[in-house]
């Protein structure tokens, strides 16, 4: 008997035993195959998405491989854990499964989470602009082609007749997005490998509210993944599947940045919060997003 010659129902078992580059080899031989490996949800459980620390997980690799994997509901959880990514890859994964994903884990520098935030931000600005405007929200994807462009675009507008990104991000606390990119979003926790900033973490809270079109008075329920399952590499189905496909996006790749904006803090905040962090986060770098800042210029 032909392996290709199994039904899919059987197949699908058998790839649920595979790794990622198993997978994708799999995926690579055979028309069917590839089908079958890009098109199941059930494939992609959260140890997919992604293995923890794996340097082969770069940018370029979510660039080409990421937009072929089904956009169905069944992509409920996305860890990102000791990865090699930027801010552009972190884009590129939310763009695929923002609109499904329930749960999210991120754990990188402390660098990389200020590159993040800030990006969101200019984002999220961006969103609120065009959702005044009554024009047609941007994608994390045409972002990350266009960030310079977007950035400009938010400060130029003197939006609410906020100069800052610090000044901006105070009031996504109490504006609600009609059509958020996360919908679905329950939890976001984030750990940061080295020295934390409380100031970052609760910018990061009121972002990620906002772009999953909750307010401060409506944040995220409490009910992340347990922290003792984060690093267990045992293939597992992450959630019941439900839903039907939604959304197809045209396979392309953002060129690569290479240049930050700095980022500005405001100095009594810091060492307010510092203070706070000092009492609160002792011991470990780990944050359940629960309140909102913000410290970032536009540019």
């Amino acid at each position: 008997m032909s392996f290709l010659s199994l039904p899919d129902q059987i197949l699908t078992q058998v790839t649920l035993n595979l790794g990622l580059k198993d997978l994708l080899a799999l995926g690579d031989s055979h028309t069917r195959l590839r089908d079958l490996v890009y098109k199941t949800p059930e494939i992609w459980t959260s140890d997919l998405l992604f293995p923890i620390g794996d340097k082969r997980i770069t940018d370029k690799f979510i660039q080409r491989i990421v937009p072929r994997i089904t956009r169905h509901y069944g992509i409920l959880s996305l860890k990102m854990i000791h990865l090699p990514l930027t801010w552009t890859g972190y884009l590129m994964i939310f763009d695929q499964f923002a609109h499904s994903v329930k749960r999210i884990q991120i754990n990188t520098s402390l660098t990389n989470l200020r590159q993040l935030v800030h990006h969101l931000g200019v984002f999220a600005g961006n969103l609120a602009m065009l959702q005044q405007s009554n024009k047609i929200p941007i994608t994390f994807r045409q972002y990350a082609f266009d960030h310079e462009e977007y950035a400009s675009e938010l400060a130029d507008s003197n939006y609410l007749g906020q100069s800052t990104l610090h000044n901006l991000s105070n009031q996504f606390a109490q504006m609600k997005l009609d059509d958020p990119p996360f919908e679905r979003l329950e939890v976001f926790d984030v750990d940061c490998k080295d020295q934390q900033d409380h100031n970052l973490l609760k910018q990061l809270e009121s972002l990620a509210c906002f772009l999953s079109g909750r307010t401060m008075d409506n944040p995220f329920i409490q009910s992340p993944i347990p922290t003792s399952n984060m690093f267990n590499n045992k293939r597992q189905r992450d959630d019941t599947i439900t839903g039907s496909n939604k959304y197809m996006r045209h396979e392309t790749s953002p060129h690569p940045q290479h240049n930050y904006h700095q980022y500005q803090s405001h100095q009594h905040h810091q060492q307010q919060e510092q203070q706070q962090q000092q009492q609160q986060q002792q011991q470990h770098h780990h944050h359940r997003i629960s309140r909102h800042y913000s410290t970032t210029n536009y540019v």
